[in-house]
Formats: C-alpha cells, sequence, structure tokens
C-alpha cells in the first residue's frame, strides 16, 4: 500500500481579515431582531426597566432609542463593547453569544450609532460609531464626561437611572420612507405590533418572571412628549388550558457523547386557539416544530431542523428544547440569534432517543396528526381553502385556518408586483405566491399604501376565489375561462374603483 502523501508545514503567519468583512456583519437582521439583540444585552448587565423609543418628528420616525437601567460601562467596557475585534466575557447565563450584537445590531440598521453610559462609581462615558468607517476599519469617537452626562440627562424616564446606557441609532435606513403621515403613523404602529409580538415570545420565559418592565413607546422630540407606552407581555407557545393527545406532554432525554438535553414534546389542543398558538401574525405551519431555547431566550420558533417537513397535519405539534452548554457545541445559532442549525450527530440522537414510554419522534408525529383529524372532523363537509402566508394580518390567516380545511402544504403569499397593463393578479406557482398588480394598489386599498397586511378582504376574496388553483381541483381549459372572465372583471372593478377614488 502506497502510503498517503502527509506535506507538513515550514512555517506559519496570522493574516487579518479585510476591514471591509465587518461592513457585512449582522446584514440578516431585520429591525426587531436587532432591537431583542439589545435589550439582550440590557438584561444580560441586570436591567429592571427596559424602555424602546421611537424617535419621531411629527409622524415621521427619525430615530430610535433602547433605554435601561442596568449596571451601564466605564471607559474601558465601553471601549470593548465598540471594538469588532473585542469580545466580552460571558458568564453561564447570559443572552449575549457572539460579543458583536450592539455593533452588528445597530449599523445592520442605522448608520450612526451612539451610546451613552454611567456605571457606579465611574464617570458618564459617550461613543458613536458610523457605519461608513466600516470597510476601511471602525473608528470610535470619544465625548466628553460632560457631554456624556448631558446625553443621560434627557433620557426623559419614568424610571431611576443612576446606572444604565442610553443606545441610540440615527440616520435608521429601515425605517418608512413616505412623505404622507397616515402612512408613517400606520408603519410606526404596525412595527411597534411587530416588535411586541417579537419580544413577547422570544422572551416570554424571562418576563413571565416578573423580573423586568419592558416597555415601546413614541417620543416627539418637539415637544418633549411621550405617547402612552405598550407593555410587552409574554407571550408562551406552550401555554394552552387542557391538554391535547392524552399522555402529553413526554419528555425526550437526547443524549450526544456526553452532552445531553431534554426535548419536550407538546401536542396543542385542537379547541384552543389562545395568543401563544400562533404568535403575532405567524401561521400554524410557521408555529409548528423546535422552540430551542438558551438561557430562558428563545432562539428558535418554530421549524424542524431537517426532522420533518412542515405540514397542515403537524400544526398542533411542537417541541421545546432546552441547549445546554455542552449540547451547543453540536448546534448553530445564527448571528441574529432567530434560527440554529444541528450537526448531524444531535439529528441522529433526536431520532433515536425515546420516551420511557418508547414514544419517538417518528411516533409523536403520527399522534400530532391524529389532533389535526380531530379538529377536521368538526366540520361534516369540509372546506377547502388555500392556506395563506404572508400578506393577511394574523387574525384572517387564524379565521382560514379554523373554518376551512386548507390541504396545501405550502402558504399562500400574496404580494404586490409589477403586472402588466389589464391583468389585476398572476398566480406563481413555483413560489407559492398570489401576485397582485402594484399598479392598482391605491385603487383597491383606497389610498397610498406600503403596509403588508393591507387590503384584508380584497385578498381573502381573491385567495377564495382562486381556490382551485392552488388546490388543484379545476380543468385547466375551465380555469383558462375563468381566469379570462375574472380578470376583466377585476379590471373594470378596479377602473371604477379607481374613478371613484379620483372623485372623493
Amino acid at each position: 500500500m502506497v502510503a498517503p502523501f502527509a506535506p507538513q508545514p515550514v512555517g506559519s503567519k496570522v493574516v487579518p481579515p479585510d476591514p471591509s468583512i465587518t461592513a457585512a456583519i449582522g446584514r440578516h437582521h431585520t429591525l426587531a431582531t436587532a432591537v431583542t439583540d439589545l435589550v439582550d444585552n440590557s438584561i444580560d448587565f441586570g436591567a429592571t426597566h427596559v424602555l424602546i423609543r421611537f424617535l419621531l418628528e411629527g409622524y415621521r420616525p427619525i430615530g430610535l432609542q433602547i433605554i435601561d437601567d442596568a449596571s451601564g460601562m466605564d471607559s474601558a467596557a465601553i471601549d470593548d463593547a465598540m471594538t469588532y475585534a473585542k469580545k466580552r466575557e460571558y458568564n453561564g447565563r447570559d443572552l449575549g453569544h457572539f460579543g458583536i450584537g450592539l455593533k452588528a445590531a445597530s449599523l445592520s440598521q442605522a448608520r450612526t450609532l451612539l451610546v451613552w453610559s454611567k456605571r457606579y462609581g465611574s464617570p458618564p462615558v459617550g461613543r458613536r460609531l458610523r457605519r461608513e468607517t466600516l470597510e476601511t476599519g471602525p473608528v470610535v469617537e470619544e465625548f466628553s464626561a460632560a457631554d456624556a452626562a448631558e446625553g443621560l440627562s434627557k433620557a426623559d424616564v419614568d424610571f431611576p437611572m443612576e446606572t444604565g446606557t442610553i443606545v441610540e441609532w440615527q440616520d435608521v435606513q429601515t425605517f418608512l420612507t413616505s412623505s404622507s403621515d397616515s402612512e408613517q403613523a400606520a408603519w410606526v404602529n404596525g412595527t411597534t405590533q411587530e416588535l411586541v409580538d417579537h419580544l413577547g415570545l422570544v422572551l416570554h420565559r424571562i418576563l413571565d418572571r416578573g423580573e423586568l418592565s419592558l416597555r415601546i413607546e413614541n417620543y416627539d422630540v418637539q415637544l418633549a412628549f411621550a405617547g402612552a407606552p405598550r407593555t410587552v407581555t409574554p407571550i408562551d407557545p406552550f401555554a394552552c388550558r387542557g391538554v391535547g393527545r392524552p399522555g402529553y406532554p413526554k419528555d425526550l432525554s437526547v443524549e450526544v457523547g456526553d452532552a445531553a438535553t431534554n426535548a419536550r414534546l407538546h401536542i396543542w389542543p385542537h379547541w384552543h386557539r389562545g395568543p401563544g398558538f400562533v404568535q403575532g401574525n405567524r401561521s400554524p405551519i410557521e408555529s409548528q416544530g423546535l422552540y430551542i431555547y438558551r438561557n430562558d431566550r428563545l432562539l428558535q420558533a418554530g421549524g424542524w431542523n431537517g426532522l420533518a417537513t412542515p405540514t397542515v397535519d403537524l400544526s398542533y405539534a411542537r417541541v421545546a428544547i432546552d441547549l445546554t452548554a455542552d449540547m451547543e457545541r453540536h448546534v448553530i445559532i445564527n448571528p441574529e440569534k432567530a434560527g440554529t442549525a444541528f450537526d448531524d450527530e444531535l439529528r441522529n440522537a433526536l431520532v433515536r432517543s425515546r420516551t420511557t414510554d418508547g414514544t419517538t419522534l417518528a411516533t409523536y408525529r403520527e399522534d400530532a396528526k391524529m389532533e389535526a383529524k380531530v379538529s377536521r372532523r368538526r366540520s361534516a363537509t369540509p372546506i377547502e381553502a388555500p392556506l395563506p402566508g404572508n400578506g393577511l394580518p394574523g387574525v384572517v390567516k387564524d379565521a382560514f385556518t379554523v373554518h376551512t380545511d386548507p390541504n396545501d402544504v405550502f402558504p399562500i403569499d400574496i404580494k404586490w408586483r409589477v403586472l402588466p397593463e389589464g391583468r389585476v393578479y398572476e398566480i406563481d406557482v413555483d413560489d407559492h405566491a398570489l401576485l397582485l398588480n402594484a399598479a392598482y394598489r391605491t385603487a383597491v386599498v383606497g389610498r397610498k399604501s406600503l403596509d403588508i397586511d393591507d387590503a384584508p378582504l380584497v385578498k381573502s376574496l381573491l385567495l377564495l376565489l382562486l381556490e382551485d388553483h392552488f388546490v388543484g381541483t379545476g380543468g385547466g381549459a375551465k380555469r383558462k375561462r375563468q381566469d379570462a372572465a375574472w380578470q376583466a372583471i377585476l379590471f373594470s372593478a378596479v377602473r371604477a374603483q379607481s374613478v371613484h377614488t379620483q372623485g372623493d
């Protein structure tokens, strides 16, 4: 046998990364995940009050602040926090993970990050970091203690701040750009609700302990006046009344080498539609699957990580998994802390594991499917309809799920797109989407709109009208004739609505 070629290195050297890589960090953040990352930091530093504040000029949002009463930072700590190449030390219960959350989350949304902070026994400190400096090497600007003290004094909050931090985003690029006051107000209200839903879900265990007050408010900078705050309350994805299938929940002990954790198998009762069933604006398909926690912070809300395919039949199945420190070796946590991936060892261990009564993940899924069948028996004649995805408010998607039998595996997203003249809608079968002509959006909605969930009545009616296009019960020739007729009728209706809207 010929020995394998095994060359030995003759030296080594450190090759520093290109500074432009820094600018790419955090690009997959949404506004909700970015804000949550900063709230995680506040919790790690002992905050009992956290206030998320939209800074407004009239109806227009011009910035965002996260204000807390945590232990704060001194000069050395704030320099570490603002440095990309510096990772702070974490203890075993911290929510932080990568050490770049403050910078990556903030500059994924805004051009400028401004931080004021005060630690007990240390002078106030202030720093600023601009996104434009990232590609050539981040430049952190330092402010005097007097300026930092003045910055902190402008917090204007209703809780004591002997110590604490203000993180401010300036020149926010992900805010709505519109000259319409009504559109700006609608965007702020909608975004506030998204934050309430997201934070209430991912931090539900922490909020349940009652040790943290987390609120969101609008603050008019010209009037120095805050509107009524919204309190973030816990949304527990396992808080249902009663039980689903008999014998559940069950504990599945999972071992990978010397690492061990517990997977708690739940089947949501089909008759209970509490706020935890579909959290916020999510569909039952999006809400099923694995709920993965680290230090009581939810890292993943739904999805099966390759262990199953999301289907309507699994709408009542959800599994709680708490990551131990040892088990983290087998899990990849994405930088936004909004999803995970398992390695093959952990996936195989989950498939092999059994509860004390012999239940496996496979038999658990079959039990969950039985709960779905029981749910469908409530209607003597099931009514088929597409399963709506993005583009409709959560209450409407819930109504589709409760009152129809959505037998399409994939949710149908409803999107506004530029289509040819005269085409009111098109169906993208491959992308599982119903496309509406953006040229007619004002006529359909009744006003200019950038709200993803606008025109719920028209969208719902179109989904019901086009039901056989999605569930596959219509013939080809008949479908073409129907499509031509419906396009002509709807186009006439759009033109009539446009005339009516202009008249108003």
